[in-house]
């Protein structure tokens, strides 16, 4: 017998991310558990009896070695890994005893996760200025200002989500 599945799309900004373990969580209690997620705020589902998972999420790059160990450390410490969606890699572990299993030891390890973050978003920054550049200097036409003001908003956003994620760094420090 096959199992019902479901396929939900829901947004979180990337400063969102206990948002959506909590979601992950609430969708747990009520027997959907993910399965993977899929493309960005696309999560695929799978029914079952309602468990009491904790999610975590975590943004990591680097080289296939260093990914494969740290993955390694999860499993041993009892994560079980659904999946990644670029480079937001997905987490889950039941709760035992009404205890919430931690991921990150710390509060600067999880300030860590949102530097890398931080760092990823930087280093792309250049390129988007670049691609605005590259549209002002053509010759004025309809298409080229739409697209103009979009990498102007685009360039926008991705500052905003910048400070936002300094924002969330500088409160964790803090606490």
């Amino acid at each position: 017998m096959e199992k019902e599945k479901l396929t939900k799309c829901k947004w979180f900004w990337a400063w969102e991310d206990e948002k959506e373990e909590k979601w992950l969580e609430e969708m747990s209690q009520n027997g959907w558990h993910l399965e993977n997620p899929g493309l960005p705020c696309v999560y695929h589902f799978i029914k079952g009896e309602p468990r009491d998972y904790s999610y975590r999420l975590d943004f990591r790059t680097g080289s296939f070695k260093s990914l494969q160990e740290y993955l390694q450390i999860c499993r041993d410490a009892g994560w079980e890994m659904l999946g990644r969606m670029s480079s937001w890699y997905y987490f889950r572990k039941e709760r035992r005893g009404g205890q919430k299993p931690e991921f990150f030891s710390d509060k600067n390890s999880k300030a860590q996760k949102y530097q890398r973050l931080i760092l990823f978003m930087v280093i792309f920054l250049p390129i988007l200025t670049n691609g605005m550049h590259m549209i002002f200097t053509r010759p004025n036409s309809r298409f080229f200002t739409g697209v103009g003001i979009f990498y102007v908003l685009l360039i926008l956003f991705w500052t905003y989500a910048i400070i936002r994620l300094l924002l969330r760094v500088k409160k964790l420090k803090k606490s």
